[in-house]
Order: structure tokens, then C-alpha cells, then sequence
């Protein structure tokens, strides 16, 4: 229960960071504390994503080969259906505009995301 409880504190604290965050950048406030609390949100966010990383290298050490098997199937589909998806919808929109590095980037940052998104909160002896 302390680690769900951990886990919803900090996904609360960044939903209000993030809120706060982009009254303060949408009202263009210019002052020490909104400049403060930018700078701290930022901070939070960068140790968020590195406890999360931390987390999904642990608790993947931690399950069985099956299921990592299952995840990297569900990646790797993933990835080349919305890739296909963004090439075929750059093709026939834009096709002077086709950056595969856009193209593919962010197809890769979803299915990264959809497939190991649970890993860190994972509890498994």
C-alpha cells in the first residue's frame, strides 16, 4: 500500500505542478517565485522520469521471460502499425513534409510508453 500511495502522490503532484505550470507560462506571470516554481517542476519532473526509468529496470529484471516476451511483441507491433499509420497520413496530406525522424520518433515514445508503462509499479516477489 506505501508504494500505491507513493505513486499516487507523485502522479497528483505533477498533474498540479503541471496545471500551474502552464497558468503561470499562459499568463506570462514574470516574477522570483513563478520563475522558482518552474525551475522546481522541471527538477521534479526530470527525477520522476528517473525514478521511473530506475523502476522499470528493476521490475524488469524481476518477471519472467514470457512475460517480457508478450511486451516486446505488443512494442514492436505497436510501432510498426502507428509508424505505417504516420507515413501513410504524411504521404497522401504532406508528402513534401515526410521527416522520418519526426515520423518515427514519436510512434517509438507511444509504444515504448504502452508496453512498459505498468513495469514500475509492479509487485512481484
Amino acid at each position: 500500500m506505501k508504494k500505491n500511495l507513493f505513486a499516487i502522490l507523485m502522479y497528483t503532484l505533477g498533474i498540479v505542478g503541471l496545471i500551474l505550470t502552464l497558468f503561470i507560462i499562459y499568463k506570462n506571470i514574470d516574477n522570483s517565485f513563478a520563475t522558482k516554481f518552474v525551475l522546481g517542476y522541471l527538477i521534479f519532473l526530470v527525477l520522476f522520469v528517473f525514478y521511473f526509468v530506475i523502476g522499470t529496470i528493476l521490475n524488469l529484471s524481476k518477471i519472467e521471460w514470457v512475460d517480457i516476451r508478450k511486451r516486446l511483441y505488443k512494442f514492436i507491433i505497436s510501432f510498426v502499425l502507428i509508424s505505417c499509420l504516420g507515413l501513410i497520413y504524411y504521404y497522401f496530406k504532406k508528402p513534401s513534409e515526410i521527416n522520418f525522424q519526426k515520423v518515427l520518433f514519436l510512434p517509438f515514445a507511444i509504444s515504448l510508453g504502452s508496453a512498459f508503462s505498468d513495469l514500475p509499479f509492479i509487485k512481484k516477489n
